[in-house]
């Protein structure tokens, strides 16, 4: 969000700040969340240099990394059921 507001016209900043507040106040807000979405949007739409910023920092298409970490855990992109060992049974 950092990123979007230093690129936006100072002038434009007041718009961007109050819907990110209102967002903030009314999680549950549709219409809130909608508003906030337009304003990054426009911001992306007229810097291309930003999305291109933005884009270069998400995984490569298709890439997953999973870790699993400790005694007994698992680890996978996804996981139906999942016996333990020790009686216990996860399910989703």
């Amino acid at each position: 969000m950092h990123a979007v507001w230093r690129r936006r016209n100072p002038a434009e900043r007041p718009e961007l700040e109050a819907a990110v507040r209102e967002a903030a106040e009314e999680p549950g807000d549709t219409d809130a969340a909608a508003a906030l979405r337009q304003q990054i949007k426009r911001t992306l739409r007229e810097d291309p240099q930003l999305l291109a910023e933005l884009a270069a920092q998400l995984p490569p298409a298709g890439a997953v990394t999973i870790t699993a970490s400790g005694d007994r855990s698992i680890a996978a992109q996804t996981i139906g059921t999942a016996v333990t060992g020790d009686n216990t049974t996860i399910r989703p």
